[in-house]
């Protein structure tokens, strides 16, 4: 269904205006993507599963369903080979840089998917790890608690209930990224960790970079794993940006696991963001900065310059001129910036799901179109919208 163009005002002095709007999702979205040239955008309903849309015609290419009932996961090294899938929530997407493929994921589970054909190249679940929980004496009684050590973290084999010993995920997945051709998924976990998987070889490396050890009252030691909030993956696969609640960004090498510049903050990252040319990185946390980097150097190119106190983002891309940065937030925002000054160009607001009280959406995603003319943006509304830059 595509709507003509009209004006909402609001106490803001921006105007949201859109060229054109497109309903996806009637009943909204849980999670979408738009790929980097703007042709296709994968996106998660309820009611629907996962739509592969093409934009340039606005029809449904694919519909997907990341676990199908008694769908056998496949296995590398990182799942459990006797898992039985089910239907779970798909809450993160991506697509990559080529058009290529498209990744989902809930919090247990993700799918490659390729684009051109709609077949799955395969389901992976996260793999499990045997701990024991720590118990405290109360008054004679005998409480487990919720703090666990870790036997084994790379798998979970006759777990001994004499021991104490449960199987369980210690990291969900909080963000994924693709490579172009499918060749390598880049996960973020709520642990703090960062896996990077090759899809032909089953090759996989764990990023720790985000991880702390402290020591508790006993001084023993235990981790304080802080969540992965985003992930971004270079289109040849070969680096990877990963920002988490530990105050920090990485850029890193995903052959030898090497930092190659560490973006520090003041609170937590919640959003990053890789120029697939890579000339650019973009760091932004739950506070007041928001920076873009130089990525043959490491230094600060320019800090956003936004009048609120705090701006939290959901999503950022650079054009592919390399002149701007479009970013969206959780306030239906979403905002034009220029990459050398950090000024803000330009300020939309995506219309808010039909009888949604109150008003509101989160951006999921966006991209330039028409020679960085336009953006095209996707949100939990359920819309698909597009914007003159000009």
């Amino acid at each position: 269904m595509i709507l003509s163009s009209y004006l909402i005002s609001g106490c803001q002095p921006q105007i949201s205006d859109f060229v054109s709007q497109s309903e996806h999702n009637q009943n909204g979205s849980f999670a979408a993507s738009v790929s980097s040239s703007g042709k296709y955008s994968v996106s998660s309903s309820l009611y629907h599963g996962v739509s592969l849309w093409d934009l340039n015609t606005n029809g449904v290419k694919y519909n997907w369903y990341q676990t199908p009932k008694d769908q056998s996961f496949s296995m590398f090294d990182d799942g459990n080979a006797k898992a039985q899938a089910d239907n779970n929530f798909v809450f993160a997407t991506a697509i990559a840089n080529d058009d290529s493929y498209a990744v989902l994921a809930d919090k247990e589970n993700f799918s490659l998917w390729d684009i051109s054909t709609g077949q799955n190249q395969g389901y992976w679940q996260v793999r499990q790890s045997k701990v024991v929980y720590r118990t405290k004496t109360i008054n004679g009684a005998t409480k487990q608690l919720s703090i666990y050590d870790v036997v084994d973290s790379n798998k979970c084999l006759n777990p001994s209930v004499e021991k104490n010993e449960h199987c369980v995920v210690v990291g969900n997945i909080r963000a994924i990224d693709v490579s172009n051709q499918g060749k390598h998924i880049l996960i973020g976990k709520s642990n703090g960790v960062v896996v990077h998987i090759t899809i032909a070889t089953g090759r996989r490396i764990e990023f720790l970079g985000h991880q702390q050890v402290l020591l508790d009252q006993e001084q023993k030691p235990f981790h304080i794993n802080n969540a992965i909030n985003s992930v971004a993956l270079s289109p040849n696969g070969l680096y990877a940006l990963s920002g988490s609640s530990d105050q920090s960004a990485y850029l890193w090498n995903t052959k030898t696991g090497q930092v190659i510049y560490k973006f520090q903050h003041h609170n937590r990252v919640v959003q990053v963001a890789l120029d697939a040319q890579a000339r650019f990185a973009f760091t932004s946390d739950s506070g007041e900065q928001a920076s873009i980097w130089d990525l043959t150097t490491g230094k600060m190119i320019s800090q956003l310059q936004y009048i609120s106190r705090q701006e939290v983002f959901s999503f950022a891309r650079f054009s592919h001129n390399g002149r701007y940065l479009v970013t969206g937030a959780p306030t239906r925002q979403l905002t034009l910036w220029d990459v050398k000054t950090g000024k803000q160009i330009k300020h939309w607001l995506v219309s808010p799901r039909k009888n949604s009280r109150p008003a509101s959406a989160v951006v999921y995603s966006a991209a330039f179109i028409n020679n960085d003319t336009q953006i095209i943006s996707e949100s939990s509304s359920g819309l698909s919208e597009v914007w003159d830059i000009k």
